[in-house]
């Protein structure tokens, strides 16, 4: 047997299986680099495909390799209801009157009083069954205190002309009560007198010197005379039962004017819905 130098020779079997490991190791460097280079060349549609996956309908799409960036909603806008309108403060409205004003079914009760009239408020029923301007007079305080500068409905001049006075005397003395509701801070509004059987031709005068009075002086006139009045001064057949005071009928029919003139005198439309005769 020959002796040998180097490395010893491996038997055939075993110089096989190291040249299958060779292979076997470089095959699986050479598809490491491949699959290494795939990934390397396919990353951006695999970042694509990451991002539809995870972006749905009507959603904002994210920019890959950035900070998600979410949408800030829109401030949801509750539908508001119409704003109630503001409330207007009710006018106050005083009575400074004799009998005419005063009994259970007159003009005034069926009217301001009642709370008949929308936006008017009840101020002082100062009423004098009997009294003359002159006595009416003592009420002026109360009637202008209570309208709080407001209005003060002034009716008198029946009891003057029964007792005597002259529509020219009685018309000055009524003048008088306007300008003391003045002189208190409200405004006066003139109510026309009443029809009489005893004196109506003076109640015809008296209202003429008053209406014309009034509208000298920038008041309003409201009517309760015509809707009851016949031609001669005296009460309409029906409106009256002791041809001093308007009755149920009567009452009614002027309260019905008073409804119907009133809204529009507290407006600022001074006069009368029908002329004075």
């Amino acid at each position: 047997m020959s002796a040998s130098f180097g490395e010893p020779r491996r038997p055939p079997g075993t110089r096989a299986a190291a040249r299958r490991t060779s292979q076997r190791v470089a095959r699986g460097s050479l598809w490491r680099t491949v699959v290494i280079a795939a990934l390397v060349a396919l990353w951006p549609a695999v970042g694509t495909a990451l991002q539809a996956g995870f972006t749905g309908p009507g959603e904002r799409p994210l920019v890959v390799g950035s900070v998600p960036s979410i949408p800030t909603p829109s401030p949801t806008v509750s539908p508001t209801a119409d704003a109630a309108p503001t409330p207007q403060p009710a006018i106050p409205v005083s009575v400074l009157s004799d009998s005419h004003a005063y009994f259970a079914a007159s003009w005034w009760r069926q009217t301001v009083e009642a709370n008949a009239i929308e936006g008017v408020s009840m101020g002082a029923f100062a009423s004098q069954p009997g009294a003359v301007a002159d006595t009416i007079a003592s009420g002026l305080d109360e009637a202008a205190a209570a309208a709080q500068n407001g209005y003060v409905l002034v009716q008198a001049g029946t009891n003057d002309l029964l007792a005597g006075s002259s529509p020219a005397r009685a018309a000055s003395d009524i003048q008088s009560l306007w300008a003391g509701v003045r002189d208190r801070g409200s405004t006066p509004i003139a109510v026309l007198v009443p029809p009489s059987s005893e004196v109506g031709a003076e109640v015809i005068e008296l209202n003429l010197l008053l209406a014309g009075a009034a509208r000298a002086d920038g008041i309003a006139i409201l009517d309760v005379y015509t809707p009851v009045a016949e031609a001669g001064g005296g009460w309409q057949a029906g409106t009256s039962d002791d041809g001093k005071h308007a009755n149920i009928e009567g009452a009614t029919r002027q309260a019905n004017e008073v409804l119907a003139q009133l809204p529009g005198i507290l407006a600022g439309r001074l006069g009368q819905l029908t002329p004075v005769p």
